[in-house]
């Protein structure tokens, strides 16, 4: 696992919670000046923050490098059918520019085709 920051460190910081979920930490006045992520100047993180009604909040950062969540079973022209260790995902997704027509008839044909997969599977698949 890289490190982000230099090192673990404590900084006073304002924070803003904005309605729409965004979340803006600002350092004190009196912490400016310090240099705290290796190797750059801004460090971008994926992951999940956490905040309970008090406002503390918690940053936990998904594994890096750790693979697709997602397993590909099978794929048509406009979609695909997937899973992760909890679902089954059928996907389907249709230029605009086909138009209702096109799209229904896609739609329709893609569909078999997904299920016509479904039907290959052993009856003791355990999904």
């Amino acid at each position: 696992m890289n490190n982000i920051f230099i090192n673990n460190l404590q900084m006073e910081t304002q924070t803003v919670f904005c309605q729409n979920g965004g979340i803006n930490i600002f350092p004190c006045a009196f912490e400016l000046g310090q240099h705290i992520v290796v190797g750059g100047n801004e460090a971008s993180q994926k992951g999940r923050m956490v905040t309970d009604e008090s406002g503390t909040s918690h940053f936990h950062p998904y594994a890096k490098d750790s693979g697709s969540r997602y397993t590909r079973l099978f794929t048509t022209a406009h979609g695909e059918v997937k899973e992760t260790q909890e679902s089954v995902i059928f996907l389907l997704r249709f230029p605009k520019k086909l138009g209702k027509a096109l799209i229904e008839a896609l739609h329709r044909e893609e569909a078999e085709e997904q299920a016509a997969f479904i039907k290959t599977r052993r009856t003791e698949t355990q999904w």
